[in-house]
């Protein structure tokens, strides 16, 4: 596994999810997370390797590896990284993007009188007011993979999408930042606890708490490729931990069977 060496001049930038602060480092073109309240690491590498056994072509979703966090003072974290997808354009979150437009996601996403639906349709029509983008597919495959994976962590400052000034255009950013997925926040969910527990405590983001109701918004053909996928965990020499029962698990869950590809979803 790749150590990472941090400088002694580097900034630790504080990025904020739901679930507290996690300490990461931008060295070179690569951007270096600390797990922070279990094996985020473990989850976002299993996470994209799903992606990797996916239909999605490699430019729509952000590939994590592992790796070791050395700070200067010799003190070492377990963690992971990716390359930075960004180059010269803009990043603008979701909640930023109606923020500049005098909006704001809540007032749809938090809406008890919509359905989840109604909020989805309401989203992705003002997007394509604000950004001319039309993404109802793409963004509605994202919470089906968020309802495999059970992502607790996708709210709308983790939907992304550049601007590129000069051409003065807009495209959906690639999938990114699942490192809170398949239990990995070991404070919230003990690992001395059975799966079947605590995967009925997780809670979806950011229509609705439910993975089925976010995963119904997805009407498109399968995309995943089971069969690829557990050859490739059972053949990676990196231990993935519990994050791989809770993959394995969930691969098993009937409820998702339709995003398996024909052919691919009979393995167990």
């Amino acid at each position: 596994m790749e150590t990472i060496h941090i400088p002694i001049d580097a900034e630790r930038i504080i990025s904020t999810s739901s679930k507290g602060d996690q300490s990461k480092w931008r060295i070179g073109n690569k951007w270096v997370k600390q797990n922070a309240r279990g094996y985020e690491g473990q989850a976002e590498v299993l996470a994209s390797l799903v992606l990797e056994c996916s239909t999605l072509d490699r430019s729509k979703y952000v590939v994590y590896q592992p790796c070791i966090i050395q700070l200067a003072d010799g003190e070492q974290f377990d963690g992971c990284y990716s390359l930075d997808f960004r180059g010269t354009k803009q990043e603008v979150t979701l909640e930023r993007l109606f923020e500049a437009n005098f909006n704001s996601t809540d007032s749809i996403t938090s809406n008890k009188t919509l359905s989840t639906i109604e909020k989805f349709e309401l989203l992705m029509k003002q997007v394509e007011q604000y950004t001319g983008l039309v993404v109802n597919h793409q963004i509605a495959q994202l919470f089906a993979f968020d309802a495999l994976i059970l992502n607790e962590d996708r709210h709308t400052n983790n939907i992304l999408f550049l601007y590129d000034p000069k051409e003065k255009t807009w495209e959906l950013a690639p999938i990114f930042d699942n490192g809170l997925s398949l239990l990995s926040d070991e404070k919230d969910y003990a690992p001395s606890k059975p799966l079947t527990i605590l995967k009925r405590r997780v809670k979806a983001k950011p229509l609705n708490s439910s993975f089925t109701k976010q995963l119904s918004l997805y009407e498109g053909p399968a995309f995943i490729n089971k069969e690829k996928l557990v050859t490739a965990i059972e053949k990676s020499q990196y231990d993935f931990g519990r994050a791989k029962d809770v993959l394995l698990s969930q691969l098993r869950d009937p409820g998702l069977k339709h995003l398996f590809i024909e052919g691919s979803e009979s393995i167990d």
